[in-house]
């Protein structure tokens, strides 16, 4: 392949790319606490390779935490997440990949995770939530 034919594809495939995104509905992460037994407050904090959203504190009953995107042009897209929760000097937590871009655009997906006592649950696009992760007592 010579060099000016990749360079012309590379740049065709990025306006392609950013054209689609356009059109796309953004992807949402959703972070419910669901602690219906200590109704104790859930800290969340989300970060990918080029942004870090910072602690989020998210009480029972309280609206949840969200954050919206779409996915990088490079099909990339990764953000990693932390919940931790005190009960009775003893500390939950548990590190977890909220969200991992696929092999080509996602648009308008919604994960929306779901913190209990017992452990972590995803639902996504609104279908049945799934169990996903225990908690780490320390």
């Amino acid at each position: 392949m010579n060099l000016p034919f990749s360079i012309s594809f590379l740049i065709f495939a990025l306006c392609f790319a950013s054209n689609e995104i356009t059109k796309c509905h953004k992807n949402t992460s959703v972070f419910q606490n669901n602690l219906t037994l200590t109704q104790n407050t859930l800290k969340v904090h989300c970060k990918s390779k080029d942004d870090d959203l910072g602690d989020h504190f998210v009480k029972f009953k309280d609206p949840p935490y969200n954050f919206s995107f779409h996915d990088n042009v490079l099909l990339t897209t990764e953000f990693d997440c932390c919940f931790s929760w005190m009960r009775e000097n003893m500390a939950y937590h548990q590190n977890f990949a909220a969200y991992i871009g696929a092999d080509f655009f996602r648009c308008g997906a919604l994960y929306a995770w779901n913190a209990r006592e017992d452990a972590i649950y995803l639902s996504k696009n609104r279908k049945p939530e799934k169990f996903m992760y225990n908690w780490i007592i320390e």
